[in-house]
């Protein structure tokens, strides 16, 4: 059974963190030009692809890109792009720590290691307003006007919170489509012995959010319907608009998603 990733690059709370540019570069790649910055690997990398196509080695891990890709490094991961063999990939890197308030320390700031979920697929943004975005970011940052360069610091966080945004939107569409395969599932499997806690670990929900989710998005519960669907005489069909519960999770965050699944 296809498996749904519920887990979006968003930090649990923005509340309380800052986003620091250190630097800024574009990139062109022919085939292989080995590891991506590694005088950077101290920091955070955001990988933006804004033309052609190949891969990108995290780690132990191959990554497909193409225009509009963006992936995030975490300090320490090491990194290789190859292109295709006919396609010239050009891409942008910006380095960037990531701190909070320190608790030790008041007024003060402190870096912050892991301040939002570890993705193994890398995001889709459109790729022309990417390339604006990321040419902009480093038309300001290559200034000696300092107010220009203050202004690279403020589209970069611009570029995040449409990433952000975009990945929440994400999450979204996939807890409808994670919904979707649960209810065919019951639909399919009524007759065997079904327990929420199976269905949570298919659909990468907790099973109390799925118990409430499932009965907000079709207006019936999880034992409710398959009571009915055992009993054809009663009514099998959940009518219940999805329009409801999208407003409901995002208030709830992200936090009600499994992580460890």
């Amino acid at each position: 059974m296809e498996r749904h990733r519920l887990d979006a690059p968003v930090p649990h709370t923005l509340d309380d963190l800052w986003f620091k540019l250190r630097d800024a570069a574009p990139c062109g790649i022919e085939v292989d030009n080995g590891r991506l910055k590694p005088e950077w690997e101290g920091d955070f990398r955001l990988i933006a692809l804004t033309a052609g196509a190949g891969r990108l080695v995290a780690g132990e891990r191959s990554i497909p890109l193409r225009a509009g890709s963006v992936y995030i490094s975490f300090p320490g991961e090491p990194l290789r792009a190859t292109a295709d063999s006919a396609h010239r990939m050009e891409m942008f890197i910006f380095r960037f720590s990531v701190l909070k308030d320190s608790a030790a320390d008041r007024g003060a700031t402190e870096a912050v290691k892991d301040p939002f979920p570890r993705v193994e697929e890398v995001a889709a943004y459109p790729a022309v307003a990417l390339t604006s975005l990321c040419k902009s970011i480093c038309a300001c940052w290559g200034s000696l006007d300092m107010l220009e360069r203050f202004r690279g610091q403020s589209v970069f966080v611009d570029l995040l919170h449409r990433l952000f945004k975009e990945a929440q939107s994400g999450t979204d569409q996939e807890l409808d489509a994670a919904l979707e395969v649960v209810r065919t599932y019951i639909e399919q499997h009524y007759e065997q012995e079904l327990t929420v806690k199976k269905l949570a670990e298919m659909s990468r929900i907790s099973p109390r959010h799925l118990m409430r989710l499932f009965k907000e998005n079709y207006g019936v519960s999880i034992s409710d319907y398959i009571k009915a669907l055992k009993n054809p005489g009663k009514q099998a069909s959940p009518a219940m608009p999805r329009s409801a519960i999208k407003e409901k999770f995002r208030r709830s965050g992200p936090a009600n998603y499994r992580a460890d699944a």
